[in-house]
């Protein structure tokens, strides 16, 4: 569904049933988990995955698919992103920093955290994010 769960079909076909992931010790997260939820029912397919080719289409060549407020068990379609590589890290960055000053991305909303990476698009977000607060600090 598209708001992130996982349902198949029983024998009969007549009825749904949710189907659960397990966890892949052999996948590691970049983002600092350390493993991958897969549904194995589907081909061993990552759910973030799945849930965007299910929904979206087929995923661009070098592309990757990011949980906007880094919840990386948030399979809901409005919180995927089809986002380059570079941007992916970046946004984990600016995920990480955001968590260290106790605003939990989590709790935000994805408009808001759209507008946040947007803001540090061209340059390191730590950097800038810490100047920009120890500057508020002082002030």
């Amino acid at each position: 569904s598209r708001d992130g769960q996982f349902f198949s079909l029983t024998a009969g076909g007549t009825t749904l049933r949710e189907v659960k992931p397990i966890y892949n010790p052999g996948m590691q997260n970049h983002k600092g988990g350390s493993t991958y939820p897969v549904m194995r029912h589907f081909g061993n397919k990552l759910c973030h995955h799945l849930m965007w080719e299910t929904w979206v289409g087929p995923r661009t060549k070098g592309m990757e698919i990011d949980h906007v407020n880094g919840n990386m068990m948030d399979w809901s379609l409005s919180n995927l992103e089809e986002v380059t590589p570079e941007e992916n890290r970046k946004r984990a960055k600016i995920l990480r920093v955001l968590r260290s000053i106790g605003r939990e991305p989590r709790e935000m909303s994805r408009e808001e955290l759209l507008n946040i990476f947007k803001r540090y698009e061209f340059e390191d977000p730590a950097k800038r994010m810490e100047y920009e607060m120890s500057h508020h600090r002082e002030n």
